[in-house]
């Protein structure tokens, strides 16, 4: 369990994250995990060596309002996202369409495959 986190509806992460930025938090990172069919996506935050998390609970095919606007750094693990699990973020900085990690010929969302198509 994570100390300082905060739940906070999908709609409003652009004010959530625009809060840290006001009181001087850096950005860190997003991480994702699946929770049955959903995903939990928590944004990451240091301010004097403390940290404190955002976390939203997300659909696959919800569209999630980017933080690039407020952290410019955080169009890259969107983009990553976007590439890896087919997350449909609004607003980014730079929108690399699918391909910041991935080429034409790569699997769509690698990290959605089934497992079950593993090589012995």
């Amino acid at each position: 369990m994570l100390d300082n986190l905060i739940l906070v509806d999908k709609d409003n992460i652009r004010e959530a994250v625009n809060n840290k930025k006001l009181y001087g938090h850096r950005f860190v990172a997003v991480t994702c995990e699946k929770e049955g069919e959903d995903y939990e996506l928590t944004y990451h935050f240091d301010l004097n060596y403390e940290m404190s998390h955002i976390r939203i609970l997300i659909k696959s095919e919800d569209v999630i309002k980017s933080v690039s606007s407020i952290y410019p750094s955080a169009l890259l693990i969107e983009n990553e996202y976007k590439d890896l699990y087919g997350f449909n973020f609004e607003g980014l900085l730079i929108d690399y369409k699918g391909h910041l990690m991935l080429s034409d010929k790569a699997p769509d969302t690698p990290m959605l495959a089934k497992k079950d198509n593993k090589e012995a």
